[in-house]
């Protein structure tokens, strides 16, 4: 991975699967200095052990009250007071530290977002600067996984119109229904670039003058990767920008909010994403810059950001950005991870609280294998993921300008974010309401029963609320009741073991709506019909079991499960 800022010194990979959050401790000082009072990142002490010499965050103990911005009535003064709030705090509270370094002839580069500097120096620097009454700790400069799809991109199996993740989402019926497609809403991206040419997203570009671009305050790449036009190196983030927003204006409509316009910062240079990389990344979207990073200007921050990478749980690093765009009225929407199907496995920071992290699933409607399950590692009280939405086998545009099929929660946020862009241009009323339209999407999300990792069965630790939908979400955000989700097929079941046969009952009960057949597949050559079936097997294999209900109007709904031995 190509880095700006590493100078001689190796940053410590974090897998997102690895569960590994970096442990803090006291510093122990030599005798030449003070004993250390701010906790210090082992990892840091580490590198200085290999290199001598090692970049290192510096994060003061002053932070912003930003609490006053709920009070304010539209987003562009939220984000307005938020980022004068922040740059004000930051410039006070880090004028006597960098005073110091550039007298000291000390490299470094400020945040205002997270009140930090990011410092090159020895051991020394470290344990001198830990001993000072204005930091509050020293962390390493880490990488962190990009989402990857969970096997490589598949080639695209055709077009198919409105693609099976749109329409599950029910953005269709926005569409029809409302005459909304996100039209007066912005999407940024965190990820790893986009190509902004490309047929599907070319249009919907905040940089596209018609027939010209101006990328000013619309494009940012703090890794050095691609410089002031956009690129992606990688596939990722132009495929994720395209679930968002893609729309060909013919038939590769692959975008939820097709008429949202996007902007992106390039966090992962390419496979992983260094902390100060999106560090730059989160401070662009809370206040876009120009090419050279300078004037920025909150009024231009976009509506809801997409963020498909993470590693380890239970790290906090990345909430203090999570949290001035909360306050600035920008959704922050996350993926939960690919780390499943064991529990325990939410991903940082969408297991951070005020992020809203999505899990995936496929098109039978049943959880990724893959897709990472909660609680939250901050608090195992907290429900994560937040909800699910399609993120199997998802086509979306690819840098070629062509397409292709990838897997991953890093597919299924997009979704979300899209869904969240229909609210807003729907009821912007609404826009900058970051718990209004949290309880809206909580509200109207389709419950899936599921059991094992904690929660209840409707609010769980697997799917969170449930799959996400926009006509439900988009009717209330307006003003209406939710309307009736339908058909959604569910079931239970209970095996028991006599010899070499398996014996299950199989109970389709907890399916919701006017059904009238409930038809089943065993998996293993055998069907079967009715509410409550019984259904023995032979052999220890796991079989996969599907119920597909239907009503008297010919709409139908399945479920498959794995029935282990």
């Amino acid at each position: 991975m190509g880095k700006s800022h590493v100078r001689g010194r190796r940053l410590l990979a974090i897998a997102a699967a690895s569960g590994l959050v970096a442990a803090t401790l006291t510093a122990v000082a030599s005798p030449a200095v003070a004993q250390p009072r701010a906790q210090v990142d082992r990892e840091v002490y580490a590198e200085l052990a290999v290199d001598g010499n090692t970049e290192f965050f510096v994060y003061l103990a002053e932070t912003a009250d930003l609490s006053p911005a709920a009070a304010l009535p539209r987003k562009v003064d939220k984000a307005s007071f938020v980022h004068q709030r922040l740059t004000t705090v930051a410039q006070t509270s880090q004028a006597p530290l960098r005073a110091e370094l550039d007298a000291r002839g000390v490299d470094y580069t400020p945040f205002w977002i997270a009140n930090t500097l990011l410092v090159t120096g020895d051991r020394a620097l470290v344990d001198e600067l830990a001993a000072r009454p204005d930091v509050a700790s020293i962390e390493s400069n880490r990488e962190w996984q990009l989402f990857e799809p969970v096997a490589s991109l598949a080639p695209d199996n055709g077009i198919q119109a409105i693609e099976w993740g749109v329409a599950n989402v029910n953005a269709d019926d926005v569409w029809n229904q409302f005459g909304v497609r996100g039209e007066g809403i912005v999407v940024g991206n965190i990820d790893t670039g986009v190509r902004h040419t490309h047929n599907a997203l070319v249009n919907q570009y905040r940089g596209n003058n018609g027939g010209s671009f101006n990328h000013n305050f619309n494009w940012w790449d703090p890794t050095g990767q691609c410089g002031n036009t956009p690129c992606d190196n990688n596939n990722h983030g132009t495929h994720t920008m395209g679930t968002m927003v893609g729309d060909d204006g013919g038939s590769n409509q692959i975008g939820v909010a097709p008429r949202a316009e996007w902007i992106a910062a390039k966090g992962c240079a390419s496979n992983s994403c260094a902390s100060n990389h999106l560090l730059s990344a989160g401070q662009f979207m809370a206040a876009p810059t120009d090419l050279n990073g300078n004037n920025a200007n909150p009024a231009l921050a976009p509506d809801v950001v997409n963020n498909s990478w993470g590693g380890g749980r239970g790290d906090t690093w990345y909430q203090a950005t999570i949290n001035a765009w909360v306050n600035a009225g920008i959704f922050p929407m996350f993926s939960a991870g690919n780390a499943g199907p064991a529990c325990n496995t939410a991903n940082s920071p969408g297991d951070n609280i005020p992020a809203y992290a999505i899990g995936a699933y496929d098109i039978n409607n049943t959880i990724a294998s893959f897709s990472s399950r909660g609680p939250s590692g901050v608090s195992s009280s907290v429900i994560k993921p937040n909800a699910s939405a399609p993120g199997v086998a998802v086509r979306s545009s690819v840098p070629t300008n062509g397409y292709a099929n990838a897997s991953g929660t890093s597919m299924a946020s997009p979704h979300a974010a899209g869904v969240v862009a229909l609210v807003w241009s729907a009821a912007p009323d609404l826009a900058g309401d970051i718990a209004g339209t949290r309880a809206v999407l909580d509200q109207t999300a389709r419950d899936v029963n599921a059991t094992g990792c904690g929660g209840t069965t409707a609010n769980n630790n697997i799917f969170g609320e449930g799959r996400l939908d926009a006509l439900a979400a988009v009717t209330l955000a307006t003003g209406g009741d939710p309307p009736d989700p339908g058909l959604v097929a569910d079931f239970t079941f209970q095996c028991s073991r006599n010899g070499g046969t398996r014996t299950c009952t199989f109970d389709g009960g907890p399916s919701t709506g006017d059904i009238t057949t409930y038809t089943w597949d065993f998996g293993d050559g055998s069907t079967g019909s009715g509410e409550v079936v019984s259904h023995s097997y032979q052999g220890g294999r796991s079989r996969d079991v599907t119920l597909t209900v239907a009503d008297g109007d010919g709409g139908t709904d399945s479920i498959t499960k794995s029935v282990s031995p």
